[in-house]
């Protein structure tokens, strides 16, 4: 089980860089925000120029397609209320969100952790799909996670990927609003977890001992990686997860997060005491604990 606990490693670092310091619910007084983060609301032609040069700064024909979807789902999530009563500013504030990365991976962060495991399974496929079709074998020479995604812009997206990227942002910013309760597995299905996910591992490397060696050694020691060895495991391991059996995947994808919000540095203004891991039926406070009972 030594590779399934390496791997489990290697996903914080995939969906919870440690450079951002997530808490089970942000602390706003903590977060650095630009003083004009706020889109513009004086009348309709400065928010125009704000989208035109959004759209210029990512490539886009302020007049495309694409931009159309981004300004329709831009409007749909400044104007549901359960978001924009959750962020400060309202509606307004709304526009910090895609101004500050910092503030946006915490909110993300919380928010894919209540997410429904269907929609979390999507919104790793697409990022996944991302990785595959829109970044070089060596992540640009990259061995961070967050800012290979980083390079990514709008541009080099389809029109049906942005228009699903924002879906699940949207279902995200409502799901870190709604801050539920999460439901955490028990130590039975966590072991199965892990078993299903070393199986996966191993036949996404197709048994091959080379690819095994290579992999072990990069989860072992990812600081001394190479670039392209670092893209080759994020690779191999998102297709091992996707490829895996519900409700295990969604349990390593869950408890991962779990775990990396457990490592946050920043707790939490108005969370909850921390419990362990419980049963489907059972209704747990907002806990960053992972750990099987």
């Amino acid at each position: 089980m030594r590779l399934a606990l390496c791997l489990i490693l290697l996903i914080i670092a995939l969906v919870a860089p440690a450079s951002v310091n997530a808490a089970l619910r942000y602390n706003w007084d903590t977060v650095l925000l630009p003083q004009d983060a706020a889109l513009p609301t004086l009348s309709s032609q400065p928010e125009q120029r704000f989208f035109d040069q959004l759209f210029r700064a990512q490539g886009i024909d302020p007049g495309s397609n694409k931009a159309q979807i981004v300004r329709v789902w831009i409007d749909r999530i400044r104007q549901d209320p359960l978001i924009t009563s959750a962020i400060p500013g309202g509606a307004q504030g709304v526009g910090r969100i895609f101004l500050d990365p910092q503030l946006r991976e915490i909110i993300m962060t919380n928010g894919l952790v209540r997410l429904p495991a269907a929609d979390r399974l999507s919104y790793v496929a697409l990022m996944t799909k991302f990785l595959d079709e829109l970044v070089p074998v060596n992540c640009f020479g990259l061995t961070s996670l967050s800012d290979v995604m980083a390079r990514i812009s709008l541009r080099e997206m389809s029109e049906p990927d942005v228009a699903q990227y924002f879906e699940l942002l949207s279902k995200v910013l409502v799901s870190d609003a709604l801050n539920s309760p999460v439901i955490l597995p028990t130590r039975a299905q966590y072991a199965s977890a892990q078993y299903h996910l070393a199986r996966a591992l191993f036949a996404q490397l197709g048994g091959d001992a080379y690819g095994m060696s290579r992999f072990e050694s990069y989860t072992s020691n990812p600081a001394q990686a190479t670039p392209s060895d670092a893209c080759w495991a994020t690779r191999v391991t998102l297709h091992a997860i996707l490829s895996m059996p519900d409700p295990d995947r969604d349990f390593i994808l869950l408890l991962t997060i779990m775990h990396a919000i457990d490592e946050s540095q920043t707790p939490a203004r108005d969370a909850s005491p921390p419990v362990g891991p419980s049963p489907a039926s059972a209704q747990p406070g907002r806990a960053p604990r992972p750990t099987p009972r």
